[in-house]
């Protein structure tokens, strides 16, 4: 299994220490706890942010994005007005946790490997048995399980990965994907979106937010 050779996975060579992961985990929710929401998709906490974007507001207002879906076997655009080379400030309230440390080797090797930079840097928590939709998003997007199970897997297009603790996984979520958390425990990873580096940005770049990506 450690040697199988995938089409929309990247097994990145990073392993972060799982004790520091956990340690980083408990410092987040102590200054930005997770959303009272029974709606799955608000349990998210934004590591990164807008320019001019406070506290606590910044923690919580990076979701959403375009995403394409598949209804009724025709493809839709869900627009959400969201562009990912806004959030390329990592919050100082997270400065002093190992996430820092994490963001700064990432971005770095993403710079260099996929001539991209990182956009929204999130936690994202996924109850026992719940799953996303089929859909497919604008860029790609960097995986790093913290709390999971052998029960929670993703899937693009006819590949199905469970990623385990403390591993960084890259996903072409430009595809069709979903990720569903069949276990009994609750799936937190880190999940980092990507946006590529471009030398020179015409207006008309500018004005077409992320469906460039």
């Amino acid at each position: 299994m450690e040697h199988k050779l995938y089409r929309y996975f990247e097994k990145l060579p990073f392993t972060f220490e799982q004790d520091k992961l956990e340690k980083a985990l408990k410092q987040v929710l102590e200054i930005a706890p997770w959303p009272n929401s029974k709606d799955t998709k608000y349990h998210q906490i934004c590591l990164t942010r807008r320019e001019g974007v406070q506290a606590p507001e910044c923690f919580y207002e990076g979701n959403g994005g375009v995403y394409h879906l598949m209804i009724d076997g025709k493809e839709e655009v869900r627009q959400q007005h969201l562009d990912e080379s806004e959030y390329s400030e990592f919050a100082l309230d997270f400065y002093h946790t190992y996430f820092k440390e994490i963001y700064d080797k990432i971005n770095k090797y993403c710079k260099e490997n996929y001539n991209s930079t990182l956009g929204r840097f999130r936690l994202m928590l996924s109850k026992p048995r719940e799953s996303l939709s089929w859909h497919r998003d604008p860029e790609p997007r960097i995986h790093i399980p913290i709390v999971t199970d052998i029960g929670a897997m993703m899937i693009v297009e006819d590949e199905v990965l469970h990623m385990k603790s403390s591993e960084v996984w890259y996903s072409d979520t430009r595809n069709y994907h979903s990720q569903f958390n069949g276990s009994e425990v609750e799936r937190i990873h880190i999940v980092a979106s990507l946006y590529k580096i471009k030398e020179n940005i015409s207006m008309d770049d500018c004005l077409k937010g992320n469906d460039y990506y």
